[in-house]
């Protein structure tokens, strides 16, 4: 199969390259249609693919925006709700009253992320702090396990602030004795000051358990991966979990994409990057950042707390829709190429037949030049061969018409010849006077008919070379009709009427006209050939008339016969080259065409045929009209 295929394949791709320039028309609107358009599409498909994936996006960061934005809300009103109750049921200095425990146990238990509440006096000693753990009931830490925590960024950024003041830490995982807690435990803290009669009394700090927050921020949309940035680039919550934390978690220094992640992201608070050959959307996040705007909180401080979420496509349904759309416009785009293909092949194939025609018509018009010119060489040997036939019969007719006076003058000397040996006799046996007369007369008879004879072989030799230089030249002088159409073929001067076909010829004298003798002779000598072999039938009588007339600057010459005539369907080809209705009998179907061409080409006239004839029942009338001078330049 393939040997069978290739083949035809290359024998393709050859006829394109050789028909490549016409092809080219075609091929070029289609090349620059799918070159540029698909591309063009390809990329439309993407950026089309793209918009709803960018909106999806960003829809998700919005909905995660909001719900981090109304869970630190709900915490920092709950830090200033709690400090402004301390501040309420706490003297500065007094120890704790049982009211403030049961406070500080109903608040942690109102929800079950908060994992500790504590209060922290002025000098970071932690005087009351109530752990909520592993979802049980929140459970007061007893004085001896209290910590002092002045060291802690929390502490030292809180207790500078003023009334209603509002503290965010990073989100981070909760550090135990100087250590990172195992199970790792997401952990943001807010803090509020205290203050009682306007005198700071410590602070109030709540720790807050990230763990189901991340969890529901990361379900949110399975369409699209949801991660947490922290301000130095490092992951929170990001594609690899191994990378997570570890800024805590004894990591190397800041990577190179971490780097450019964070440039990434640092230019707004808004926006689109791409990294990887991935689409990534991204937003920042400053915590408590609507309650500052709202006038609920007087001074913020969250050095470090804000966080980048960052979106991008889940793997799977990434790109569904614009694959489906560029899969589509592939095999759209295939089968464009492939019918453009087809099509440039049958074109191709098209345009190879056309050229083949074309060589094949090429040939068969060089075979018919060559046929043509063969054909012109024959027909101009039939013509010679014609105008020899007719001179021969003239020459057969010299030859007949000399037979008579030189067989007289044969006749004459022989006898003369006799009549001197008679007389050489007589001389010797002895001469009378009688006989010397009797031998003068018959002598002078004698060579009077002798002088005649030769004298009319002698006009009839003249007659004979003068046809034929006319027969042989196209050399234009004056003829006399009268004297000339006799002299044109030898059956016309001494016409044999033994067959039963008579001949009537009104020619008046002085009709003059300068012409073409040859030529004019060839024309009547063909008319009476064709005659004698197409008008008659075998065995029965028949005329051939020739008349001639002046008319005006032309002269008219009619030839008729009043045989069998010519059909309606011959007579309009009887000019023509080959057309013979005697083919059968010798026949060579040019005498007529030789006539027309003469008459119209050399003799500068015109010839007409009329069959029958307007005067008469049957028979055929040629009307000959030629001018009294001819063509100075004969046409051949």
């Amino acid at each position: 199969m393939i040997a069978r295929t290739e083949p035809r394949i290359f024998s393709s791709f050859r006829t394109a390259y050789r028909h490549r320039k016409r092809l080219a028309l075609f091929v070029i609107p289609w090349v620059v249609g799918l070159g540029v358009g698909v591309p063009l599409l390809w990329h439309q498909i993407g950026v089309n693919a793209r918009e709803p994936q960018i909106r999806n996006r960003e829809e998700t960061l919005s909905q995660a925006y909001d719900i981090l934005g109304r869970t630190l809300d709900r915490l920092g009103r709950d830090a200033l709700f709690l400090a402004d109750l301390q501040s309420r049921f706490g003297e500065p200095g007094a120890p704790l009253t049982p009211m403030s425990v049961e406070i500080f146990q109903s608040f942690a238990a109102s929800s079950p992320d908060y994992d500790q509440v504590r209060w922290l006096d002025t000098e970071g000693n932690e005087r009351l702090r109530v752990n909520h753990r592993g979802g049980g009931e929140p459970v007061v830490v007893a004085q001896e396990q209290l910590q002092n925590k002045a060291d802690r960024p929390y502490f030292r950024d809180t207790v500078a602030l003023p009334l209603n003041g509002l503290y965010f830490s990073a989100l981070d995982l909760n550090i135990e004795n100087g250590v990172v807690e195992v199970p790792h435990l997401p952990t943001l803290r807010v803090a509020s000051p205290v203050f009682h009669n306007g005198i700071k009394q410590g602070i109030i700090v709540i720790n807050y358990r990230g763990t189901r927050l991340l969890e529901r921020l990361k379900r949110l949309d399975m369409s699209v991966d949801l991660y947490l940035m922290n301000q130095a680039g490092y992951w929170v919550q990001g594609p690899d979990p191994k990378a997570n934390w570890a800024w805590q978690l004894g990591a190397p220094a800041q990577d190179p994409a971490q780097a450019d992640r964070l440039q990434a992201v640092s230019k707004g608070g808004r926006g689109l990057f791409n990294r990887g050959g991935e689409d990534w959307s991204y937003r920042r996040f400053d915590p408590g950042a609507g309650l500052l705007t709202s006038g609920e909180v007087a001074e913020m401080r969250a050095p470090g707390a804000s966080l980048y979420l960052l979106a991008r496509d889940a793997a799977g349904a990434t790109d569904s829709q614009e694959t489906r759309g560029k899969l589509i416009l592939g095999l759209v785009a295939t089968v464009l190429a492939a019918v453009a293909l087809a099509v440039t092949g049958r074109l191709a194939n098209g345009m190879e037949a056309e050229a083949e025609w074309a060589r094949q018509m090429e040939e068969a018009n060089r075979t018919l030049r060559e046929t043509n010119e063969k054909l012109g060489v024959t027909q101009r040997e039939l013509a010679r061969a014609e105008r020899l036939s007719s001179l021969g019969l003239m020459v057969a007719g010299v030859a007949h018409e000399m037979n008579t006076p030189l067989g007289s003058a044969a006749l004459v000397l022989s006898k003369a010849a006799n009549d001197l040996r008679l007389f050489k006799e007589k001389v010797t046996t002895g001469l009378r006077r009688s006989d010397l007369d009797l031998y003068i007369a018959d002598s002078d008879v004698s060579l009077d008919m002798v002088r005649d004879a030769i004298h009319r072989c002698t006009a009839l030799v003249q007659r004979f070379k003068q046809v034929a230089v006319d027969r042989a030249t196209l050399e234009r002088r004056d003829i006399n009709l009268a004297a000339f159409i006799p002299d044109a073929d030898p059956r016309l001067r001494k016409w044999d009427a033994s067959a039963g076909i008579s001949l009537t010829m009104d020619v008046p004298d002085a009709l003059i006209i300068t012409t073409y003798p040859g030529p004019f002779a060839q024309v009547l000598s063909n008319l009476v050939n064709n005659s004698l072999l197409h008008a008659f039938e075998a065995g029965k009588p028949g005329m051939i008339t020739i008349n001639a007339r002046r008319s005006g600057d032309q002269v008219l010459i009619e030839f008729a016969d009043d045989g069998r005539g010519i059909s309606g369907t011959d007579i309009e080809k009887i000019f023509e080259p080959f057309f013979s209705t005697a083919r059968h009998s010798g026949g060579t179907g040019l005498g007529l065409h030789i006539v027309h061409q003469i008459v119209t080409e050399v003799l500068g006239g015109t010839i007409n045929v009329e069959s029958p004839p307007r005067d008469r029942a049957r028979g055929t009338r040629f009307i000959i009209r030629l001018p009294r001078t001819a063509p100075a330049q004969a046409e051949t």
